[in-house]
């Protein structure tokens, strides 16, 4: 339910993200202007480095086989931890292969495990497989500065969902985090109310060429009658890609932000909760992609396509407009995106834009092992990984190769950091996603005054158009956070929610390239009887008991702003 760990994403740092495979891999920077450094001594330089196993679920994730030669990236790492790792990243099915892992009479479990979304993680806490972390610092680390500094507010979120401090998440954001990294410019509290990883870019250079005003893509009507007139447009003698949605995730992230738009909500106007695919909005949503399909404007293959393909379209430059995750826009390449900010809907709706009081746990969680013969080690390298040196090594590399600090000790990556930062799946300079901290990156950054690049104020303004639209009414979507133990692995609620999504995915597909208006609607009818005999309404009263009982809570009561 909770996308927070993606919004977060967008929050103002350079982070670049990659493809994924399954492969072997994995000067100590100064600390920054915070003066907390917290990171562990130096290893003994003669020991042979210790290698590990790091499993991970995150499909995208795509780290360089580990090596330890002297000025990288992973070879400081090791240099200062004494470890090196090995790392199993299948390209799918990671919950399904970790799964039988748990259950494997086999020694050979991972000592590192990261995972993503609210069901892996729990599983592993309740199977006794991971350290509560309170308790593995104090006996392998009690120094660390973890046990100081770790965000209260992040751990009160963890001890909710596991019932303890289990994990550390990547790319946090709270107040107690900006308590231990200050941002270093109001820039950065705007990018944070503002940012969303889910958008519509347009290449300005098309738009110039085809004679469109931006302000007319404010509107339904005004895009469907642009990706009609730009059709026949070309690129270097190939045909323009009128429309990119974002591959085989597009009910994930264009559909998402066709949602917003056209105003859906997981709440009613009577203040109770209403599964968001059951909203007239979505219908709405799943429409515009139908029309869209009926007049050409994207090719149905795209719908199966992975994220190396989306890019290589964008990179092709013939594509006009790109609905779906901002962060696969190439900006560190491109540099002629623009947004509208908004799709207006064309039934009058208003686009709504949820954000999150209360912080999330983050995106990636990542857990130690209990079967782990290094516990000391790890300790001591979860320890420097949090800390500002290893922060600073692992997000920008190597001072005055991969960057440089001004006199306000303010970090600046140099053009081979850039370069690097680019091919993060071969240098490693900030491939470490796992212990990106937000927080930290707004501290050790100055705000951005180059329009081009990643992390430029082009990304900056596509990334917050739609917020800073006037037209879109926020509400805080932490009223539905819900307890750990609600979708408990193998549970009737955790059954019916994969059930419902599985049938989701597959009917938008049907309905997205349906013959014509008729079948869509039968189609539509379709979807909607068959999530009533997969008990939606039943699990829709069971959320919303858990929403009026964190809306007493928390004091906060959310109406639908449309239906």
């Amino acid at each position: 339910m909770k996308m927070k760990g993606f919004i977060i994403l967008a929050l103002a740092a350079t982070i670049a993200l990659s493809g994924c495979s399954a492969n072997k891999s994995g000067s100590g920077s100064e600390p920054t202007n915070s003066t907390n450094s917290g990171s562990s001594a130096t290893p003994d330089a003669s020991a042979a480095p210790v290698d590990l196993n790091w499993f991970a679920t995150v499909g995208g994730w795509n780290p360089p086989q580990w090596n330890t030669d002297e000025g990288t990236v992973m070879g400081e790492l090791t240099k200062k931890t004494g470890l090196t790792f090995s790392y199993n990243i299948p390209a799918q099915d990671g919950d399904t292969k970790l799964n039988l892992m748990m259950v494997s009479t086999s020694d050979a479990f991972p000592d590192v495990i990261t995972t993503i979304g609210p069901d892996m993680g729990k599983k592993l806490v309740d199977a006794g497989k991971v350290w509560e972390l309170e308790e593995f610092l104090k006996k392998y680390d009690p120094e660390s500065h973890l046990l100081k500094d770790f965000p209260a507010d992040v751990k009160e979120q963890m001890v909710k969902h596991y019932g303890g401090w289990y994990a550390i998440g990547s790319h946090m954001v709270s107040d107690d985090a900006r308590e231990v990294y200050p941002p270093s410019s109001d820039y950065f509290a705007d990018v944070a109310k503002y940012s969303e990883n889910k958008g519509v870019i347009v290449n300005s250079n098309l738009l110039k060429e085809a004679g469109i005003e931006l302000s007319s893509l404010k509107t339904e009507e005004g895009v469907l009658a642009a990706l009609e007139k730009v059709k026949g447009m070309q690129v270097d003698g190939q045909p323009v890609i009128p429309l990119q949605i974002h591959g085989k995730n597009y009910h994930g992230e264009t559909l998402q932000f066709l949602q917003r738009s056209f105003g859906a909500m997981p709440i009613d106007k009577d203040g109770k909760f209403r599964h968001i695919y059951m909203s007239p909005e979505n219908k709405h949503a799943i429409q515009f992609l139908f029309k869209a399909a009926q007049g050409g404007y994207f090719d149905p293959g795209q719908m199966t396509t992975d994220d190396v393909a989306i890019e290589s379209n964008l990179l092709s430059k013939r594509v006009f407009m790109f609905i779906g995750g901002t962060p696969r826009g190439k900006f560190d390449q491109l540099d002629f995106w623009v947004s509208p900010g908004t799709i207006l809907s064309s039934e009058g709706t208003k686009p709504v834009f949820p954000f999150w009081s209360e912080p999330g746990r983050g995106w990636m969680q990542t857990m130690i092992s209990k079967s782990t013969k290094e516990p000391e080690k790890l300790a001591k390298w979860l320890s420097f990984m949090t800390s500002p040196e290893g922060m600073t090594l692992s997000s920008f590399g190597i001072e005055g190769v991969h960057y440089t600090k001004d006199d306000k000790g303010l970090i600046t990556r140099t053009e081979k950091g850039i370069q690097d930062l680019t091919d993060s799946s071969k240098t490693a300079v900030d491939i470490f996603w796992q212990f990106t901290n937000m927080a930290f990156l707004e501290n050790v950054q100055p705000a951005p005054t180059k329009r081009e690049g990643t992390g430029g104020l082009i990304e900056m303004e596509a990334k917050t158009a739609y917020a800073r639209s006037p037209e879109v009414v926020r509400y805080d979507l932490s009223v539905t956070t819900l307890p750990g133990d609600f979708y408990a692995p193998g549970s009737e609620n955790a059954n019916t929610r994969d059930q419902i999504q599985q049938f989701y995915e597959a009917q938008v597909a049907k309905m997205v390239l349906a013959k014509d208006e008729a079948e869509f609607n039968k189609l539509y009818d379709e979807f909607i009887a068959t999530m009533k005999k997969l008990k939606i309404d039943e699990l829709n009263a069971e959320l919303d008991a858990e929403l009026q009982k964190k809306s007493q809570e928390m004091g906060v009561m959310v109406k639908g702003i449309n239906s």
